[in-house]
């Protein structure tokens, strides 16, 4: 596999990006080996993950090249089994950085510049780098369009 030597850099957002959050994220994309298109999108996924079980939730993150190596994050979908007795796959945490807006199952659509949306962020954010750090996801994609 080709090293990269670019350095891959992210944009500046309504929410605060962590240096480890963007370690995660460099990290996935450099796995890809050939040039990606100007929408990307990353899948982490903890494949035994399951209703029954539980686990680690799957969790997409949209993302767009601004330039070379340079990237905006769109956003960030957090996934978890809800409802029964047939539980299904469904939105849990959704930050849409791209339009202002944050989402929880409890608290629905609110502005992400909320004092509550901006710590759930927060805190969603360190447990994701910290999963990522004790390799909870055994499934990392990335897809480009």
């Amino acid at each position: 596999m080709p090293v990269k030597t670019s350095t891959i850099s992210f944009s500046p957002t309504c929410l605060p990006v962590s240096k480890g959050f963007q370690k995660c994220l460099a990290q996935a994309l450099n796995q890809h080996d050939e040039d990606l298109g100007r929408h990307v999108t990353l899948n982490f996924r903890d494949k035994s993950y399951s209703a029954a079980n539980g686990g680690f939730h799957p969790v997409e993150i949209a993302l767009q090249k601004i330039k070379d190596a340079h990237y905006s994050i769109l956003y960030i979908t957090d996934f978890s089994y809800c409802g029964g007795p047939y539980p299904e796959l469904e939105r849990d945490v959704d930050f849409d950085i791209g339009n202002g807006m944050a989402f929880s199952c409890y608290g629905g659509w609110q502005s992400i510049r909320e004092p509550l949306m901006a710590e759930l962020y927060e805190l969603w954010q360190s447990n994701f780098v910290a999963y990522v750090d004790m390799d909870a996801y055994d499934e990392i994609k990335v897809s480009s369009h």
